[in-house]
């Protein structure tokens, strides 16, 4: 019999597998992004069915498969559940593991799933703890995001405000756990650093996501 994988992992998405089960899409540490099934999920006696919902993070007992992994249980680390009570801040939580997903690939390398997995962790926490705007968290992410695929500027491209570049660079550079910290902005004027940042990504990002779709509906 082949041994369980232990992996760290976001669920990204969620959808009915047969009468009971669950078929998920994982952001591993190890694996990056794969297709999970989770038999019986939906059972009412079921011990995960809270834990194959989106957004949920936890450590995932894996087994392989012919054609994904079979999930045997869950420990959960955070569910973000809060997030679902407020339809904007939920709507910015799906465009953070919509553009994840986007960005992640089966068998990516374990150490670009890892900076992923944690950029994604810390973003939905900055947008369940109300840190700073969801608006200002979503060009942030995107920003970081960039950096994570080699396709960032140092500068910004379209200003050289010592302001604005002081913040970029704080933001292309900052550790996870200091990169959404409210004193970064506070009592500065950062609209032209989010200008700068969404031009960036319009040039570099030509998929249409859609969840941004709905935030422009807002």
């Amino acid at each position: 019999m082949t041994s369980d994988l232990e992996v760290k992992g976001i669920v990204i998405s969620a959808a009915p597998q047969g009468e009971y089960g669950r078929r998920i899409s994982l952001l591993t540490d190890k694996l990056g992004r794969i297709t999970a099934f989770a038999g019986g999920a939906a059972k009412a006696k079921s011990k995960i069915i809270g834990a194959v919902r989106p957004m949920t993070c936890a450590k995932f007992s894996l087994a392989k498969g012919k054609d994904a992994y079979n999930l045997h249980s869950v420990d959960v680390i955070d569910s973000f559940d809060e997030l679902a009570f407020d339809f904007e801040l939920s709507v910015y939580a799906m465009y953070v593991l919509e553009a994840g997903e986007y960005f992640s690939l089966d068998g990516m390398p374990e150490d670009e799933a890892k900076q992923l997995l944690n950029l994604m962790f810390v973003t939905l926490k900055a947008l369940r703890d109300r840190v700073l705007s969801p608006e200002l968290v979503r060009i942030i992410y995107e920003l970081r995001l960039l950096v994570l695929q080699g396709e960032y500027t140092l500068m910004p491209a379209f200003s050289d405000n010592e302001a604005t570049v002081e913040l970029w660079q704080k933001c292309i550079s900052s550790s996870l756990t200091s990169l959404y910290k409210r004193e970064n902005f506070e009592g500065r004027d950062y609209a032209e650093f989010m200008d700068n940042a969404r031009l960036l990504y319009k040039k570099q990002v030509s998929h249409k996501f859609k969840t941004l779709k709905v935030l422009e509906g807002l």
